[in-house]
């Protein structure tokens, strides 16, 4: 029987690992019967989504029930009265976990441990450790406790992966207090279709580091470590197509941050506004990577990327089809198109006669291979990979992110029709 991929079921599968037991925060499913008793155990409890993110807090204080949103407090004295609220006003989604809020006290600190294997039968292994917010004890903390964490971290995940055959990177978010107590709070199975997995698979061949741009978990404190290293950084959901819900944000200076998305551009003074702000609009929803801006070349100041589609073809991956995307006017991303182009033309716009584009389109197609034949170790059911390469002005080559349902329409349009036909053709192979 198949198993659920929810929270709950999660929690029930490390529940059978004794040696987990006293790293779990008790768990069970929402119910009228289930808030009452944890109020009354707990006093405050945490209410989250089976599946995706998003969480609400309830307490139990003085005679008086509070409800904690992203976005609003409630204060209501009947606890019959608080039930039917959340059920009517607050929980859309058809099943809620319930557990006690233990991150009420400043002395605990919170932890995104990311794990991965190369395949199904290969060892788990760790591969970061992301602060949610930088603490000089929380600092302190992650380094003397590491080990703990990262040993109940692997556990997890090798008790997850035994279910869970398609899954290859797990996170396990684990909260710490100062007497090294730890305790795992949450566990988000990534999938090969997410971007997360994706960078773990890329990284994980030592050829191809240096053409993937650096990304993490987004938090507070990788937000501010980004800003501070790179001062143009990128977040994107780690689930998404079609540049959806991608923002700029730039370090114009200590008093000024440049927030972009869509055509839109806003500025914040500080970066903790700056941060409150991609909470209130972006990560209400989704949870979010941030990656350093690879400096796009331009076309009438105009960002760039190539589009190169590999099909896997007796048993081969081939290049079946690329073209050059121009963004939009005031677009920072180019899945809003304004022009297709050849690449030979694109390089002949931007006047870089320096770098020969035989060289370029042969070291393009060489990366985007390797790639392909490097996540076909994670996903064997994926026959076709629609890459996204940055290139900057000097010629460098990055590997923006692979998509496994790429949008095809682009290359039914002229010149490119040819290249269309191929990749139809292939992908009846």
């Amino acid at each position: 029987m198949k198993i659920s991929r929810g929270r709950l079921s999660q929690y029930n599968l490390l529940l059978t690992e004794k040696k987990l037991n006293n790293y779990l925060v008790e768990t069970a499913l929402f119910s009228k019967e289930s808030l009452y008793k944890f109020l009354e155990k707990y006093h405050e409890v945490v209410v989250k989504p089976t599946f995706g993110i998003g969480e609400l807090i309830i307490s139990f204080e003085n005679k008086e029930y509070k409800i904690r949103t992203d976005k609003s407090v409630l204060i209501i004295i009947d606890r019959e009265e608080m039930y039917q609220h959340l059920i009517h006003n607050e929980l859309k989604q058809k099943f809620y976990i319930i557990l006690p809020q233990k991150l009420t006290s400043k002395k605990l600190y919170q932890y995104f441990l990311t794990v991965h294997r190369k395949s199904l039968i290969a060892k788990w292994r760790f591969t970061s450790n992301t602060s949610f917010e930088y603490t000089f004890l929380g600092d302190l903390y992650k380094h003397i406790f590491f080990h703990k964490m990262k040993r109940i971290s692997l556990l997890a995940a090798h008790i997850l992966g035994e279910h869970f055959d398609e899954c290859h990177t797990v996170v396990i978010k684990i909260i710490c207090d100062v007497k090294g107590n730890v305790w795992i709070e949450d566990t988000i199975l990534h999938l090969p279709i997410s971007k997360w997995d994706q960078y773990q698979v890329l990284t994980n061949n030592r050829a191809l580091i240096s053409f993937v741009p650096k990304t993490d978990l987004l938090t507070k404190m990788t937000l501010t470590n980004y800003l501070t290293k790179y001062r143009e950084v990128i977040i994107k959901p780690h689930l998404g197509q079609h540049g959806k819900g991608i923002v700029q944000i730039r370090n114009e200076n200590s008093t000024t941050y440049e927030i972009r998305y869509g055509i839109r551009t806003i500025k914040k003074r500080t970066l903790e506004e700056t941060y409150q702000f991609i909470q209130e609009n972006f990560l209400i929803n989704k949870d979010y990577l941030v990656q350093q801006r690879i400096p796009l070349a331009l076309i009438n100041d105009c960002p760039i990327d190539v589009r190169v589609i590999t099909q896997k073809i007796d048993s081969n991956w081939k290049v079946t089809g690329k073209l050059v995307k121009v963004a939009g006017k005031d677009f920072f991303v180019t899945n809003a198109a304004q022009k297709l182009l050849t690449l030979e033309n694109a390089w002949g716009e931007l006047g870089i006669s320096r770098i020969n584009i035989k060289t370029l389109e042969k070291d393009i197609e060489e990366i985007c291979l390797l790639a392909a034949n490097q996540l076909e170790k994670g996903n064997k059911k994926i026959d076709i990979i629609g890459f996204d390469i940055g290139l900057t002005e000097q010629g460098d080559i990055w590997i923006i992110e692979g998509n496994y349902v790429p949008d095809l329409t682009m290359f039914n349009k002229g010149e490119f029709e040819q290249m269309y036909k191929d990749i139809g053709n292939a992908k009846k192979l």
